[in-house]
């Protein structure tokens, strides 16, 4: 018999939108609620992202109701069939009641991101002129009284890499009130979810790391939580909840489960990879594992956070005029414009020869671009980093760099013939809705807000390769976030959202929000689930 050091209905691990939304929802049904954070902040990776929510089927959109068989036949096309259709369609169908049941429950008011297409709105089914993609509104941080400078955040430094202001704006994630203490984006969703949970008397525990699941012959009973130097056991008397992120900041995990390079996490250190390993440690059966939330990234020498060595999403740099992504041979290989996760394909493109033949890779660009824009937050007129290899011409990057002159210089005559004509018939930069998105809002012309020449030295090349906001593979569940063992039966007290279970999309990234709506909604499920002990209609 084992000897308990605390008893609950619910205990939640991790407190990300997916383990917060969890954590709520059972405690609105009225269970009694542990969340435990291994971080000593809250949030996770949603609270450093820019926040956004996807949620394809709802009535808020000002241009008419957003149905649900649009959405699950832009899912579908863009799955290549590598998606739970039964777990998509409960996304699908349980969006909307997520977030009327969290706007209920919580001070947060989410808001449709004007605008903001599909990332791939030319599918059957998607959305150019955007309706689905959802921020929460700037939250008071001051609400939170003690907690309000305990939600995880990078720290400000001169690169702006990321969710700067620039990009929040885009993001329609920005603060018009110069009164309060207002915030935005991740930051803001965290904010409100956790004051609702602190309303409804769920205080988290932050610097307490599970490490193991406790059973018995009927299933999970409860958890193991190492906190400082002490450990406790938890029993959970109504389940236990995953909510612990992926496993991206394990780089045994990363060689043994991912299809392809991933060079860097922009996520902060903590995904690890715990709940995956306890659910893997009482039979669970596994899905999706060789995906992840991919991205391109860039690392900025003796950049580090938390001790370790820092990755950054870039965005803006790439879409912009006067800029592109060239292998060492001087190629164009993708649309650099397009949604980032699509681009880990052509980043993973394994040659018999050459090996993974477009990594690494460079963002290569001219003064005029500098001049008009900066760059990964260098201001035009500011002093050029050594690593943005300035150079007189061709020849002399190549020398820099690795890449063939040659091959650039003959890539560079036909970009800049094509863009002549507002075109890019080798991999369509600027056909699409998405394209422009983070392009040059002052074009006169869609696809000018993207394409431009690159003719004006000096030249300069950063290295970008591909990485994560965090991994898509895990535990496989049914709709209700009921963990799977590897015989088909549900492992009775065991749940799993977010990146802690396989993600239900497959391939598919619907979405600016695609990876934080889904988790929401699975963490709704599975809290109601486990609180009440039946379904959610």
């Amino acid at each position: 018999m084992t000897d308990w050091d605390h008893e609950v209905d619910v205990v939640v691990l991790g407190s990300g939108g997916a383990g917060l939304t969890a954590a709520l929802a059972a405690a609105v049904n009225g269970a009694t609620v542990e969340v435990y954070e291994k971080a000593s902040t809250i949030g996770g990776t949603t609270a450093v992202s820019g926040g956004i929510v996807w949620i394809p089927a709802h009535e808020r959109s000002a241009d008419g109701d957003l149905t649900p068989d649009d959405a699950m036949a832009y899912l579908r096309a863009q799955s290549l069939g590598f998606m739970d259709d039964e777990l998509v369609e409960t996304f699908v169908s349980t969006g909307a009641a997520m977030l009327d049941f969290v706007e209920a429950h919580s001070d947060l008011v989410f808001e449709v991101a004007a605008g903001f297409p599909d990332y791939k709105p030319e599918l059957p089914g998607g959305k150019p002129g955007g309706g689905r993609s959802l921020n929460a509104k700037p939250f008071d941080l001051s609400l939170l009284g003690e907690w309000s400078d305990r939600i995880s955040a990078f720290p400000a430094d001169f690169s702006n890499v990321g969710i700067d202001a620039e990009t929040r704006a885009r993001i329609h994630a920005s603060v018009d009130s110069e009164s309060g203490d207002f915030c935005v984006a991740g930051t803001a969703l965290i904010a409100g979810l956790l004051k609702g949970l602190l309303d409804h008397g769920v205080t988290p525990h932050t610097g307490a790391r599970a490490t193991d699941l406790i059973a018995d012959a009927l299933g999970i009973t409860g958890v193991l939580i190492r906190q400082g130097d002490n450990e406790i056991r938890v029993r959970a008397h109504r389940g236990v909840i995953l909510g612990t992120g992926g496993f991206e900041w394990d780089r045994r995990l990363v060689e043994a489960y991912l299809r392809g390079p991933m060079r860097g996490a922009v996520s902060p250190p903590n995904n690890t990879g715990d709940g995956l390993r306890m659910a893997m440690a009482h039979g669970a059966d596994l899905a999706n594992m060789g995906e992840a939330w991919w991205v391109p990234i860039v690392q900025i020498p003796g950049d580090t956070f938390d001790g370790h060595p820092r990755s950054r999403s870039v965005r803006l740099e790439r879409t912009r005029p006067r800029s592109i992504i060239v292998n060492r041979a001087g190629r164009r290989f993708l649309n650099e414009a397009g949604e980032y996760n699509s681009m880990a394909g052509p980043f993973h493109f394994l040659d018999p020869k050459l090996g993974y033949a477009n990594d690494p890779a460079w963002i290569v660009f001219d003064s005029l671009h500098l001049k008009h824009y900066g760059f990964l937050g260098v201001d035009p007129d500011g002093p050029i980093p050594d690593w943005f290899c300035q150079s007189a011409d061709l020849d002399e990057l190549g020398e820099k760099t690795g890449i063939d002159p040659q091959g650039l210089a003959a890539t560079l005559a036909a970009w800049n013939t094509n863009v002549a004509d507002e075109q890019d018939p080798e991999f369509g930069r600027g056909a699409s809705a998405y394209d422009g998105y983070w392009g040059d809002d002052k074009a006169s012309t869609a696809a000018g807000r993207t394409l431009g020449p690159i003719d004006t030295a000096p030249y300069y090349a950063v290295p970008v390769s591909v990485g994560a906001m965090g991994t898509k593979g895990g535990p496989r569940t049914d709709r209700d976030g009921r963990v799977l063992h590897v015989n088909g039966t549900a492992i009775t007290g065991l749940f799993a959202a977010g990146n802690a279970m396989a993600g239900a999309t497959g391939k598919a990234y619907g979405g600016a929000g695609g990876t934080i709506g889904p988790a929401m909604v699975f963490g709704y499920r599975a809290g109601y689930t486990a609180a009440t002990g039946t379904s959610l209609s």
